[in-house]
């Protein structure tokens, strides 16, 4: 689906966990199977002045060899976990405490940064435009510290301003909920549900040029049941997202989907996954995209302590259109994390699957991605990473000619000062590559960012 957007008000966490959108899978081998609206959505949420999705460059690929070089470093004065990714790994000296509030926890947040970029609008070279970007993003969340059963309410804004071009400043803002109650001991019930206001990346490949930023509202919720039973374990989701555009109201859409996957643990080490997908997707005001589509994925699950933990599935993808050339044809979902070291992590993921656009052009197409990323913990308060993520998107519809070839990668480092200051800086390029007679645009981008973030 075509939502390539920043993520309206959602923290700029220095040690993200597995951000998720408003309403997903909530286990855990969920991760590389999130529709392109919901990946997307957290990519542009996470990739903003200070945020933080990790991508790699091709040029620095010495870098990660440097990482891992250095990852014998202090090795012996520290015990972190020995199968928790370095971005995901408790630090208690630096972690933020928080507040009690009663029978909940309160976490809260302001991230302050700069960046500069070299290419505004993301538009051909001959027209790029440079410009400074200053955000303000307050976030906060309460959550219920119970021994069953969970609860919690987020909240968040950004607010962005910039130095040359006015017309590009936005705000944003979203409010989220998440409640599970768990059944006996092996089965629970999560339901989220969770509104938006956000604006679409420039760097989206087929975002529509205007003058000022695309803003749109978000509604999300959805209902997710998991059983376990022996060596298996059920799961199935009913989602429903909708997207209101302002002023573009042919590209407003309403989503449905209804998931079940099944989890088999074969040995202590290595499971099968088969998971079924079928969704609806409806655009009233341009009725030629609404369609239906099926996936279907099999494969396994590994979990080698102290060595490697993933996920690789492959199946088939079904999508049939209203008005446009239906597609078929081999789906991929994977993620892998393989712990190098104590210090050192390197994540691999790779996808592929049918999805379409209301933007620039009015197709669908089939995506194929890659990427890979590395976090190595140089000392306990100081975090490396870099990562890239490349792919295809092939146009199937007779009525286009159009081949894009995307590359995102970035650098990063997150210096923790103590429990309350954290900084970071990163490097950020984008590029796309547009060929065939229907060709959108071609460009570049580079940002650099700075950033302090101030928490309970």
């Amino acid at each position: 689906m075509k939502t390539s957007q920043k993520r309206a008000g959602e923290p700029a966490e220095t040690f993200s966990p597995h951000a998720q959108p408003f309403a997903v899978m909530t286990n855990s081998g969920e991760r590389s199977r999130k529709s392109r609206r919901s990946r997307l959505a957290l990519q542009a949420a996470l990739a903003r002045a200070g945020g933080f999705v990790v991508r790699f460059h091709r040029v620095i690929s010495a870098f990660a060899a440097s990482l891992i070089a250095f990852a014998p470093v202090h090795a012996l004065a520290q015990t972190p976990d020995d199968s928790v990714s370095v971005r995901d790994r408790a630090r208690p000296e630096y972690d933020p405490l928080g507040a009690r509030v009663g029978a909940f926890n309160l976490n809260a947040r302001l991230d302050l940064s700069a960046a500069s970029t070299d290419n505004l609008y993301a538009d051909v070279s001959s027209n790029e435009a440079d410009d400074l970007i200053y955000t303000a993003s307050p976030w906060a969340r309460l959550s219920s510290g119970w021994s069953r059963h969970y609860l919690s309410i987020e909240g968040g804004a950004s607010f962005d301003r910039h130095a040359d071009y006015p017309s590009e400043d936005a705000d944003t803002h979203f409010f989220r909920g998440v409640g599970r109650l768990d059944i006996g001991r092996s089965t629970s019930i999560t339901g989220v549900a969770g509104v938006a206001h956000e604006v679409e990346r420039r760097t989206d490949p087929d975002a529509v040029t205007t003058p000022g930023p695309i803003e749109y509202d978000r509604n999300e919720a959805s209902v997710t049941v998991t059983h376990r039973l022996n060596r298996f374990r059920l799961v199935g989701e009913a989602l429903r997202a909708e997207h209101d555009f302002d002023l573009q109201n042919f590209r407003d859409n309403e989503e449905r989907v209804l998931r079940g996957r099944v989890e088999a643990e074969v040995t202590p080490r290595i499971g099968a996954v088969f998971q079924a997908s079928f969704d609806e997707r409806d655009y009233d005001n341009s009725p030629a995209l609404s369609s239906e589509g099926q996936t279907y994925l099999a494969g396994v699950s590994i979990n080698f302590t102290d060595l490697m933990e993933g996920e690789f599935t492959v199946g088939q993808f079904e999508r049939d259109y209203e008005g446009v050339a239906s597609s078929e044809g081999l789906a991929v979902a994977a993620e892998l994390e393989w712990y190098v070291t104590r210090l050192t992590t390197l994540t691999f993921n790779a996808r592929r699957n049918a999805e379409d656009v209301v933007g620039a052009t009015l197709e669908p197409y089939v995506e194929t991605e890659v990427g890979a990323r590395v976090d190595h913990e140089l000392r306990r308060n100081l975090i490396l990473s870099g990562g890239f993520q490349t792919g295809r998107r092939e146009f199937e519809g007779s009525a286009i000619d159009r081949e894009d070839e995307f590359f995102s990668a970035q650098l990063g480092a997150d210096y923790l000062m103590n429990r309350r200051v954290a900084l970071r800086a990163r490097y950020q390029h984008d590029e796309v590559d547009s060929s065939g007679a229907n060709a959108y645009r071609d460009f570049e981008v580079n940002t650099v960012s700075v950033g302090l973030s101030l928490r309970l």
